[in-house]
């Protein structure tokens, strides 16, 4: 009974992934190139490094295009170049062979593909968030996906995406510390998810203090949960991202004055930007509805409903918290082991005394509720420092844009989640239904499928293709996610147990 229902929990998480790759895909594909300064900076990057060295504010773009929005500085140059190396050998060398827009649709396929593992890594640090709720986990990564700013970034040449994948496997791997301790093969993925993580976006630095405070926090037996063992892997953990991220930043200071490698005076001068106090930017509701505005898709901002499929499943999240019932709602306990024999000398007289299993449960139930206190308040402060590093950039003359909120989508995916899966077998796949179509819907109303966006036909038959395909991969999401509702037992699947799941859910 258990493998039926986590293969069909994974199922839908793939599903979703594939969702994205081909939603993506079908938003690139009917998109003019360049469309954005940021993209030509973005690509110029990753042309720049190709050419064997990291490209600078003041020099401008290298790339000489004759389609599309130039900027006249690179104002991009600030990122770390872990994006940009993986980017490199797939738009380089069509650049320099005079293939400039099939560079761009390379560049662009490549960050689809991004997105869907971004899909995958949200999923994964879903069931580590919450191992008693399979169900709500694989919906997380479903929310994920159909995320219409998520999908606009992963049709578009942007360094945004790796930022959210580490992310969400930051908060994975420190939901795993809280709930199980540490291990060897934990302590070496937190190395290289907050090293990797530090290459893709400074802001990522949050996601590298949750993991640090979940080691600290980290409840367990062994060595590694003992005092010298977290402080083997502190060090451990924090030396991974400084090495291999420090240099760059370094360079930033030395450039340009800042670690951030920001320009304000230029963005003042040339952009108009000025700069905001914090009582002034908090309390500016354009702020808030920039930042958050990731469902909002092609609509204007006069369109409101685009609102409701953030805000509404909040909503029932809240409703399923305060309603004891509906808390129960989805959860799945491991069963106690049962004796294979009656031998009182083989017995093992812990499992087979009620009452020693009673005390046992009892014990385990207080130390999965510390643990839930524990996630839960690590979410809550990944939320509020994202939000303020975004208020610190705002103050200085930065865009409330939706794509910085992009970071908090998976940990905001997780109670979504809760909200749309906790209302039992049947209304629950409803909500999720109903959910899927409207967004789905956002998402469509982005691709534009009367005319090539292009000089090249052939771009209008990919998006037709991709539509068809991602519509496809959204059918089986709903079919899975009511298969997976109806066939759920009171007999539930086990938690994750290792560090490395078998399956991406």
């Amino acid at each position: 009974m258990r493998r039926p229902t986590m293969t069909l929990h994974s199922g839908i998480v793939l599903a979703a992934a594939l969702f994205a790759v081909f939603a993506a895909i079908a938003i690139g594909f009917s998109a003019p190139p360049f469309n954005s300064g940021d993209e030509a900076a973005h690509l110029d990057y990753a042309v720049t490094v190709w050419h064997g060295h990291l490209p600078v504010f003041e020099d401008g773009l290298t790339i000489d295009s004759t389609f599309g929005i130039i900027p006249p500085v690179q104002w991009v140059s600030q990122h770390p170049p872990l994006f940009y190396a993986v980017l490199a050998p797939v738009v380089g060398p069509l650049w320099d062979s005079g293939q400039h827009y099939h560079a761009v649709l390379a560049g662009r396929v490549l960050n689809a593909v991004f997105a869907g593992l971004t899909v995958l890594a949200a999923g994964w640090a879903a069931r580590r968030v919450l191992p008693t709720r399979p169900g709500a986990a694989s919906v997380a990564a479903v929310v994920v996906s159909l995320t219409s700013m998520f999908l606009l970034v992963g049709g578009a040449v942007y360094n945004d995406l790796p930022n959210v994948a580490f992310g969400a496997l930051a908060i994975g791997v420190a939901a795993t510390a809280l709930r199980r301790g540490l291990s060897t093969r934990l302590v070496v993925l937190a190395a290289v998810v907050t090293a990797a993580g530090m290459l893709s976006r400074l802001t990522f630095a949050v996601f590298v203090v949750a993991v640090l405070v979940a080691v600290v926090c980290a409840r367990g037996r062994g060595w590694w949960n003992g005092l010298v063992g977290k402080l083997v892997a502190l060090v451990v953990v924090a030396a991974a991202p400084a090495l291999a991220a420090g240099w760059f930043f370094l360079r930033n200071e030395r450039v340009t004055g800042n670690i951030a490698g920001s320009q304000p005076e230029w963005a003042a001068a040339h952009l108009h930007r000025r700069q905001h106090g914090f009582v002034e930017t908090v309390a500016d509701p354009g702020f808030w509805t920039g930042v958050f505005s990731v469902f909002r898709g092609h609509f204007t901002l006069d369109v409101t409903w685009p609102w409701v499929l953030l805000v509404g499943p909040l909503l029932l999240a809240v409703v399923v918290a305060v309603v004891p019932a509906l808390r129960r709602n989805g959860r799945v306990r491991p069963t106690a082991p049962r004796p294979t024999t009656t031998d009182p000398t083989t017995t093992d007289r812990t499992t087979a005394d009620p009452v020693t299993v009673t005390g046992r449960r009892r014990r385990q139930d207080a130390t999965d509720r510390v643990a839930d206190v524990l996630v839960a308040l690590m979410l809550v402060a990944v939320v509020v420092l994202v939000v303020f590093l975004q208020i610190r950039f705002t103050m200085q003359g930065g865009a409330a844009q939706a794509r910085y909120g992009l970071p908090v989508v998976p940990v905001l995916a997780v109670v979504m989640a809760i909200g749309l899966s906790g209302f039992g077998r049947v209304l629950s796949p409803l909500l999720v239904t109903a959910w899927v179509a409207a967004a789905g819907y956002d998402w469509f109303a982005i691709v534009d499928l009367t005319g090539p966006a292009f000089h090249e036909p052939v771009t209008l038959t990919v998006s037709r293709v991709a539509v068809v395909l991602a519509i496809v991969a959204l059918a089986a999401v709903l079919t899975l996610v009511w298969t997976a509702s109806l066939r759920r037992s009171a007999v539930a699947p086990q938690p994750p147990t290792s560090d490395f799941p078998a399956v991406t859910a």
